[in-house]
């Protein structure tokens, strides 16, 4: 079960594992989404442009929220996410390795609702030489877990 609002603190950071992107992430990816632009899938175009193959920018947001996800901070305890606002800094290649800084920027609780609040965070994503290729912040809602007790 993940964290309920109340075990959250301003300032706490996460850094998550790295991973590696591939072809098929890119593949897959424009595959799901029909994005079909050369950048990500003709070598030659994306050579003259680039200097080769990069991944498709949208994919990055459902990266970082997958990899803070192994963390179990909000399995289970959250109700939506409210608001994501996210910059590409610089492209990411195949074979590039990245992983995900996270830090709380705000815990509230919610205006009119007792059983929820809001947490902010600042998300950076970094590749393998430490340069940050993509940055963003976002806003979940998540329960405040009073009443309930934890097991342990």
């Amino acid at each position: 079960m993940g964290r309920y609002l109340k075990e959250f603190r301003t300032g706490e950071r996460f850094e998550t594992r790295s991973r590696t992107i591939t072809e098929h992430d890119i593949h897959q990816f424009a595959q799901f989404t029909g994005d079909w632009n050369p950048v990500h899938i003709d070598a030659v175009t994306a050579q003259a442009q680039h200097g080769g193959r990069i991944a498709h920018g949208p994919m990055f947001p459902g990266i970082a929220f997958g990899l803070l996800s192994q963390f179990n901070l909000v399995e289970g305890t959250v109700i939506a996410l409210k608001n994501i606002g996210w910059e590409f800094l610089s492209p990411v290649h195949i074979g590039d390795t990245i992983r995900i800084a996270m830090e709380v920027t705000s815990v509230s609780l919610h205006p009119t609702r007792s059983d929820r609040g809001r947490v902010g965070m600042r998300i950076d994503v970094l590749n393998q030489r430490n340069d940050m290729v993509n940055k963003g912040t976002a806003t979940i809602v998540v329960q405040t877990g009073e009443g309930e007790t934890r097991n342990g």
